[in-house]
């Protein structure tokens, strides 16, 4: 009885993981890396950011991945607290590229000019478009080549 139990537990974990590495919907897998991208700028894990930048990503203000990361630096690194939340996600995709429009929010304290970047962020009334280009086989290679937002 326990030996069938566990290859029932077994046979049940390996189509879950299977479905979780190659069959989520490009949707989702974009979706997925906008979470981590997120997560990473409410962290301050300058490392994942930068490695999700793509080499020919475009900013606002004609931003490149290596001007962007200094920008991103100092507006984020006065934050004492920051959430940053995606609000009305939706996703268009095709095979290997998908663009994501959402409104994002900022909630934090910290610094006076961090503060300011969160208002200034809030403010905001236009959704931000984000298109991501996925980079390898495996359903978390995407990298994000062009953030826009009307607003700014």
């Amino acid at each position: 009885m326990w030996k069938r139990l566990l290859a029932l537990v077994v046979l049940v974990s390996l189509t879950w993981g299977i479905w979780w590495l190659f069959l989520r919907s490009t949707e989702r897998q974009i979706l997925a890396a906008q979470e981590t991208f997120l997560a990473a700028l409410e962290d301050r894990d300058w490392e994942t950011v930068r490695s999700m930048l793509a080499s020919d990503f475009a900013g606002p203000g004609g931003l490149t991945a290596d001007a962007a990361m200094p920008e991103l630096q100092r507006a984020l690194e006065g934050f004492v607290t920051l959430d940053i939340e995606a609000r009305e996600p939706s996703v268009k995709a095709a095979r290997d590229i998908g663009v994501s429009t959402q409104i994002i929010r900022v909630t934090g304290l910290g610094s006076p000019l961090a503060i300011m970047a969160r208002d200034k962020a809030n403010q905001l009334q236009t959704p931000w478009l984000l298109h991501w280009r996925k980079t390898g086989g495996w359903p978390w290679e995407w990298q994000l080549t062009q953030a826009f937002n009307e607003g700014l």
